[in-house]
């Protein structure tokens, strides 16, 4: 998926299960295609220079982005190439809606709710107690 080696897919997956790392992608596709500077992404995400400086570095790692030096500055920028290789590899997996059909809606999951449980009743072999 990276312009200079191969990345694979896992190494781009785990690079954007992070939180902090999935909110410097949105910043930066929403910013300048030509680079956004450190300062302006910790701003953005709201995250320390250090923590952001190990991100970023994480980032480049999978090939998701690329740093350019301008002056004193260094720009920070997305590459489009490997969102293109993920959304290949995405469009890849089963479940693909077809054509003119809606997306399928996503499984429901826990609500953080506890489910009450229903006592059970008297007669239900379950309820008995046996010792042997």
């Amino acid at each position: 998926m990276g312009a200079t080696a191969p990345v694979t897919s896992a190494a781009v997956l785990s690079a954007l299960a992070q939180p902090t790392r999935l909110k410097i992608i949105e910043v930066l596709a929403d910013g300048d295609p030509e680079g956004t500077p450190a300062g302006v992404i910790a701003r953005r995400v709201e995250c320390p220079a250090s923590t952001l400086s190990f991100h970023l570095k994480e980032l480049a790692q999978a090939g998701l982005l690329e740093a350019r030096p301008r002056g004193r500055f260094i720009l920070y920028a997305v590459v489009p190439g490997a969102f293109a290789a993920l959304a290949e590899f995405i469009g890849r997996l089963p479940g693909k809606p077809e054509s003119g059909s809606p997306a399928p809606k996503p499984p429901r999951g826990r609500t953080g709710k506890r489910k009450r449980e229903e006592p059970l009743a008297a007669t239900e072999p379950e309820a008995q107690l046996s010792i042997f």
